[in-house]
């Protein structure tokens, strides 16, 4: 004997009978309807579009990373440069007799004492008269090479400014601050150069400007 409820067959399920029912609003139906018609578009367009999209999204996330890379590792070049910089103007100030290996106030001294000690001839100037005083030069070793150092006196600071060559063209100076110091660097004649000093940036700014 069935436990079961008999239903007659003309009957209605109960769900089918009691659910209430609601139109889709105008504005989802029109938005549902535009999106299957996009993607029937889609599947119709030739395959060489599809794949001509997916070529060009790929060759713009390559380019934008190509870029990244470029500045990172720009970054990563100037850091390195700047903490040489930073290690031989402390050094050339903590070993005695390390400053100047010819210390003279005349350019017309120390300018022809680098002869026959580097490949290129540095730019020796004597900004005095501008409040940077020339102290005198010396060998260094920067950036893998043999550089020239020239020192200035400004105030109380000493200002050690290395020059080495630069395949490059000219640049503009940028200022970089460094556990203290002020760091500007530039190129300029075929030249790069660093100046470093514990005075404020805008005056190693303007040395390099007078160098320049």
């Amino acid at each position: 004997m069935s436990l079961g409820t008999r239903k007659d067959p003309g009957e209605e399920p109960l769900i089918a009978r009691d659910a209430t029912y609601y139109r889709a609003p105008d504005a989802l139906r029109a938005r549902v309807m535009s999106a299957v018609r996009r993607e029937a578009r889609e599947e119709a367009r030739p395959a060489f579009w599809r794949w001509g999209g997916m070529a060009a999204a790929f060759a713009v996330v390559a380019l934008v990373s190509w870029n990244v890379a470029l500045l990172q590792a720009r970054g990563s070049e100037e850091d390195r440069l700047a903490r040489e910089v930073e290690t031989a103007h402390v050094r050339s100030l903590m070993v005695d007799g390390h400053l100047n290996d010819v210390a003279s106030t005349d350019q017309h001294t120390v300018k022809p004492w680098f002869e026959g000690k580097l490949d290129f001839a540095p730019n020796v100037a004597d900004p005095a008269a501008s409040g940077f005083a020339l102290m005198g030069g010396r060998l260094d070793y920067v950036n893998g090479r043999a550089v020239a150092a020239l020192t200035y006196r400004h105030r109380l600071h000493v200002v050690n400014v290395f020059e080495w060559p630069s395949a490059g063209g000219d640049s503009a100076p940028v200022l970089l601050t460094r556990r203290g110091y002020a760091i500007v660097h530039w190129t300029h004649g075929g030249l790069a150069y660093w100046a470093i000093s514990d005075t404020a940036g805008e005056d190693v700014l303007k040395l390099a400007q007078l160098l320049s």
